[in-house]
């Protein structure tokens, strides 16, 4: 990042019956042949898939050669597992932790007055405090605003914290208004924040995961993107085409105006992703510097 813009995905661990996980190594696959210059992996919450983070981020760093970058979070983790965990993760040759929160857990019986954790600043002093050189810790940030945030500026001091703890790089939620995340890179600016900042752009392809997706992480519809939505709501292949032609456009505007990094939510789905190659590989070369 020191160099160049970056170009990366975002995969997660398959949760089935069965516990097979061999699917995500045929996305992989496809996802490499973009030559990314990383691949993160999500962290399952409450043991649902977590160990399989560490096996994933470990065969893209150590078979595939690319760069991983391992989610870890700990709102529900003591300092002993998350040790555990940052020692595992250095045993497999992984440098790279995207240090969250996480979300709190559903179970009636989680205790928020018994917590070893409360905010990722606590996660990024701890894993500094014990591994202070085996790891390059990142973070998240969120164009419009956290949903625990009571406004903005209370957000920037909370990223300027989390930063100032040890993230080097963040990654952004999700936005399908490019005008939030140039709002959030001029005021962490203003405020001393000067580390990247990557835009985190996931291709929405269907109608309802659409408006689940922006419910659930608390991001608006443009309304030229609601308008496409209500018009072509009952008609998947159309569908498919505008959110892979959204997120071209996102991305064309986004690396026409500098930004440090494109950050692609897969959904472990190669195919969305090559499809958006396909349409601006000059583009894309441009991000690269070639």
């Amino acid at each position: 990042m020191k160099n160049k813009a970056t170009i990366s995905f975002e995969v997660f661990p398959p949760k089935n019956k069965e516990g097979d996980i061999s699917s995500i190594y045929r996305t992989i696959d496809e996802l490499a042949k973009l030559n990314p210059d990383f691949i993160s992996v999500t962290y399952g919450a409450g043991g649902s898939t977590k160990g399989k983070t560490v096996e994933i981020a470990s065969k893209i760093k150590n078979d595939y050669h690319i760069e991983s970058v391992a989610h870890l979070t700990c709102i529900s983790s003591t300092k002993e597992e998350v040790l555990a965990m940052c020692q595992q993760l250095k045993d497999n040759n992984i440098e790279n932790i995207l240090s969250l929160r996480g979300d709190y857990p559903r179970d009636d019986s989680f205790d928020k007055e018994k917590l070893e954790f409360h905010y990722a600043k606590d996660l990024n002093t701890l894993i500094t405090n014990e591994f202070p050189h085996d790891f390059c810790l990142s973070g998240a940030c969120y164009p419009e605003v956290h949903t625990d945030a009571a406004c903005f500026e209370d957000d920037l001091k909370a990223l300027k914290e989390k930063v100032e703890a040890g993230a080097e790089y963040l990654i952004t939620q999700i936005f399908f208004d490019n005008n939030y995340y140039y709002r959030l890179v001029k005021e962490a600016r203003k405020r001393g924040i000067t580390v990247p900042i990557l835009a985190g752009i996931m291709p929405i392809t269907n109608s309802k995961s659409l408006l689940h997706t922006a419910k659930m992480c608390g991001c608006s519809i443009p309304y030229q993107l609601s308008t496409m939505i209500e018009s072509y709501y009952n008609y998947p292949s159309a569908m498919k085409e505008i959110g892979i032609n959204y997120a071209t456009h996102q991305i064309i505007d986004l690396i026409t105006n500098g930004v440090d990094g494109i950050h692609i939510y897969t959904m472990n789905r190669p195919e969305i992703a090559q499809a958006i190659f396909r349409n601006i590989p000059t583009v894309l070369k441009e991000l690269n510097h070639e």
